[in-house]
């Protein structure tokens, strides 16, 4: 693991950002369901809950209304009582961090938890990057030795102390972090799944601040590829085809090249502000048709 001092001291404050509340959004249970609904074209809500009964109506209409909130699709009149809904281009560009997503998730799965279908392994990743102290403590901790929590939050007070505590554990048990030691002088450190999230930040974060644009139109039940890039489809065992996202050669990339990236990704971002345009980092593995 790289040495270098981390440039996102989770010593800050951390407050809401434009990232996390995409993040917040998109991890949204049924959002996923939702936008790839929508993928086949314009719809109402009552013809889309038929498409997928798996949707519950009782969720259904305030997850349309967070994404249309969030400009991730659009709802417009239609005559009468009829409302047609539609993904946005800006919903049509969430191919990148899908299919990211769903590709950390696979390789990373959680412990102890049986297959699941791409849009909730989608879901669950992103949940953790909507988490408050997500980001600040991974960044902290990417590009140092282990350090003793308190080194983590010095500047923090006591309540906010006690809640990125807790998201230290929560981040543990997923697999993000992990400690050494004993009791009284534990460290901390991140893991090649926590430095690998950083793929998916950085994905997410472009996307917010308008980095990724859609192309032409790809077949019905296919997410659109950056334009003029090679695109994959990502298989689900339950979906048939889903996302496309981008391919690199270059994977797998060791953890040290992903320390890099999570480090990279943060620099200059203000957690009260939209980050700067990111250019897309390629996937730290394929996505591939079943979990490992």
């Amino acid at each position: 693991m790289s040495t270098a001092t981390a440039v996102l001291p989770a010593t800050s404050k951390p407050t809401t950002s434009s990232v996390q509340r995409a993040a917040e959004v998109l991890s949204i249970r049924w959002a996923t369901r939702i936008v790839r609904a929508l993928r086949q074209g314009t719809t109402t809500s009552g013809d889309l809950l038929a498409g997928d009964p798996v949707i519950p109506v009782s969720s259904a209409y305030s997850v349309i209304r967070a994404l249309a909130g969030a400009h991730v699709i659009t709802r417009t009149p239609s005559g009468g009582a009829r409302i047609d809904l539609a993904l946005s281009p800006k919903g049509q560009a969430l191919a990148p961090v899908y299919a990211s997503a769903l590709a950390w998730a696979e390789r990373y799965p959680r412990p102890g938890v049986g297959a699941e279908q791409a849009p909730e392994m989608i879901e669950e990743t992103l949940g953790l990057l909507a988490s408050s102290h997500t980001v600040p403590l991974l960044s902290e901790l990417a590009g140092s030795a282990p350090k003793p929590y308190p080194h983590l939050v010095t500047s923090l007070n006591a309540r906010d102390k006690a809640a990125a505590y807790q998201r230290l554990l929560a981040l543990e048990e997923r697999g993000l972090v992990a400690r050494s030691g004993t009791r009284r002088t534990y460290r901390w450190s991140a893991t090649e799944a926590g430095l690998a999230i950083g793929r998916v930040y950085g994905d997410l974060a472009a996307w917010t601040s308008g980095a990724h644009t859609p192309s032409a139109p790809a077949k019905p039940g296919t997410a659109l590829a950056a334009a003029g890039r090679a695109a994959v489809v990502v298989q689900s065992p339950a979906q048939g085809d889903l996302f496309s996202e981008l391919q690199s050669a270059e994977r797998p990339v060791s953890a040290r090249a992903a320390a890099a990236d999570l480090r990279s990704i943060t620099l200059h971002i203000s957690f009260s502000d939209a980050p700067a345009p990111q250019p897309p980092a390629p996937l730290l593995v394929a996505a591939s048709a079943h979990r490992r």
